[in-house]
């Protein structure tokens, strides 16, 4: 008898034990399906400070869905607590307009869902914003986007030249190339894309302050940016072939400009805008001046 009474408690003990742990796990199992299920939609229209996306809420857990939409940040994980949209309630397909975004930047966004149980997440994409020929960009309009063999150019980055707006040069400074001494020799014979910097420096500490190309450019300061340089001859051409594309917020009409590149001590490149044409202008006669950068 004594062995009878030992034993049911414990049994009994065991199946309190083996009951309680199994509504514990199935309580953790449901919670689990109760948050909706998400999906989130391909980014689309990617511009400097936009883009679409969206996606589908494919389950409801079983409760009623009451916010969805995309969020996005500069981080791996976007939440719903920072930059979201809102784009209605429960399930189905959702269109999301991204807005306020940084020109040139990259950005992880996700899909939301929200029902009673909480907020679930779809599957996160990365984008990078896109400048254009003709945005307005870092005090200036870009008006090239650097190409695979371009110094400079990184894939997966956009990289490219600025040059100063109309609204900031109504009226083109006109100067000469040398600053003084037109018979003075710099050295900067490079014409590619990428060396007008690089030009624009020697030249400026060769000759010094002054009046002259060179040294307006080197001098200027638009936006906060003061890393302004006379254009290489290539780097002018590009302005030239795109004209089009900036010529409602550069007015390049009728003008010729010089560019960084020397030919020899008494002659540098110039364009001429109003035909194309491209040739060796003497240092002692005066030409407009068209400011660029990079970014």
């Amino acid at each position: 008898m004594k062995k009878m009474i030992v034993t049911y408690p414990i049994m009994f003990m065991g199946i309190f034990l083996i009951f309680t742990n199994s509504c514990k796990k199935a309580d953790e199992i449901d919670n689990s399906i109760y948050l909706p299920v998400v999906f989130t939609s391909a980014i689309t229209n990617i511009s400097v400070t936009t883009a679409t996306s969206g996606g589908e809420v494919f389950s409801d857990g079983g409760f009623a869905v009451t916010a969805r939409g995309v969020c996005w940040s500069n981080s791996t994980d976007p939440e719903v607590t920072g930059s979201h949209t809102t784009n209605g309630t429960g399930k189905g397909d959702f269109i999301s307009s991204i807005t306020g975004l940084s020109a040139n930047t990259t950005y992880y966004v996700r899909a939301y869902a929200t029902n009673t149980y909480g907020t679930s997440y779809g599957n996160i994409l990365k984008f990078n914003t896109v400048l254009k020929i003709g945005d307005t960009y870092q005090g200036g309009i870009v008006f090239y986007i650097l190409q695979n063999g371009d110094p400079g150019y990184v894939a997966g980055q956009g990289h490219g030249l600025i040059c100063v707006p109309k609204a900031l040069e109504p009226q083109y400074h006109s100067t000469f190339w040398s600053n003084g001494n037109n018979n003075l020799l710099t050295g900067v014979t490079s014409t590619s894309i990428g060396t007008g910097m690089a030009n624009t420096n020697q030249i400026v500490t060769i000759q010094g302050s002054g009046d002259y190309a060179a040294k307006n450019c080197y001098d200027k300061v638009i936006g906060g940016y003061d890393d302004w340089y006379l254009p290489s001859k290539d780097e002018l051409e590009k302005i030239y072939i795109n004209r089009y594309n900036i010529n409602n917020t550069v007015d390049l009409t009728n003008h010729s400009f010089w560019s960084s590149s020397e030919y020899d001590k008494n002659f540098a490149w110039i364009k001429i805008f109003s035909n194309g044409n491209s040739f060796q202008y003497e240092k002692e006669f005066t030409k407009d001046v068209l400011c660029i950068r990079s970014f």
